[in-house]
């Protein structure tokens, strides 16, 4: 059994609504069984929006677009013909092109839909979503056919300011590298050490025992969807894969799947007025099959993008490497599951 570690803080502070005198407060530090590293869950709402901001002044095409149809060819460049012998990657709207940024090895940035300037997150269908996911994948495998040496890939997305998108259009981003990133390794050695101790997956052995638990949220085909126990951010869902452990491993039918349900966290996200999000789904390197690791999609939301807003990041995320959350996993769950029935 996974054991799902909770520690009473026993919080001490003065109450406002009671001439402020001073009580014990509800405040549970979470650990995750994988990782090991913690977060706190508050009590008091922090981040919820009462309504949707007017995003129309940063939307707006005001001004130069690279990733808009009408000057996307000629402003961005093509992939090393060795790679992508066509130089880009299409797929009806969806594109993939090389990232002028270099932050790894080989990054590209994928495009939902050239024609359209801004989507809102309901406009983020499950073909949308799946033609952008499907040209990350066919990239991926390129660049691994050529580079076998890059093992370490990832696909993750920012999605509006707020979240540190640069670009209003909205797009996702792929890493290869021959080096893992920091929460990368984090995940792999808690599955090789969990793999050690059982001989088991810990991602299987996490389905099965949320499979009908209190976070547990539904299942689209090979996907798990559930909010994990200890998140690293507000609203944090995950969609667990069945056997899928790299981003070269993710088949047609696993996109299909995987689209369905990010479609349906959106949904969830927009109908309680929140609009930024990124999101992150890693490989587990090249011993991901031997150790049961198994691709996991994370989401979580970000602060509206009002003109004076608050950063949902402060010292505790950034420095201490600690979340402070205003919503149980539990409650998350409970609210998201209707978005998938």
């Amino acid at each position: 059994m996974i054991e799902f570690r909770e520690i009473n803080l026993e919080a001490r502070a003065p109450d406002a609504t009671d001439g402020g005198t001073w009580k014990s407060i509800p405040l549970v530090q979470r650990i995750d069984p994988l990782t090991r590293k913690s977060c706190r869950i508050l009590s008091g709402v922090k981040l919820q929006p009462a309504s949707k901001p007017e995003l129309s002044p940063i939307t707006d095409v005001g001004g130069f677009c690279p990733f808009c149809d009408n000057v996307f060819e000629s402003v961005t460049f093509p992939f090393e013909p060795e790679i992508v012998p066509a130089g880009r990657i299409r797929r009806n709207k969806a594109s993939v092109v090389p990232n002028i940024m270099a932050y790894s090895g080989y990054s590209s940035v994928g495009i939902y839909d050239t024609t359209r300037h801004f989507l809102e997150l309901e406009d983020f269908t499950p073909p949308l979503l799946n033609d952008a996911f499907a040209v990350m994948v066919e990239h991926a495998r390129a660049i691994r056919k050529v580079r076998p040496d890059l093992v370490w890939s990832s696909i993750s997305a920012n999605y509006l300011p707020s979240s540190g998108s640069s670009v209003v259009h909205p797009h996702l981003q792929s890493s290869h590298d021959f080096q893992p990133m920091s929460s990368q390794m984090d995940q792999v050695i808690g599955a090789r050490r969990y793999f050690r101790e059982t001989s088991r997956s810990y991602f299987d052995d996490l389905v099965a025992q949320e499979l009908n638990g209190s976070r547990f949220i539904a299942t689209t085909g090979s996907v798990n969807w559930m909010a994990p126990f200890a998140p690293r951010g507000f609203q944090e869902i995950w969609g667990v894969f069945d056997t899928a452990s790299d981003i070269t491993d993710l088949s047609d039918s696993n996109l299909v799947d995987l689209s369905d349900g990010v479609e349906r966290v959106l949904s969830y996200y927009n109908a309680h007025n929140f609009s930024a999000f990124n999101y992150s789904i890693v490989g587990g390197g090249p011993d991901a099959q031997q150790i049961g690791f198994r691709l996991t999609f994370r989401i979580l939301v970000r602060s509206n993008p009002d003109r004076y807003y608050r950063s949902d990041v402060t010292y505790f995320e950034r420095l201490l490497d600690e979340p402070l959350l205003d919503v149980s996993p539990e409650e998350v769950a409970k609210a998201a599951t209707k978005f998938f029935n």
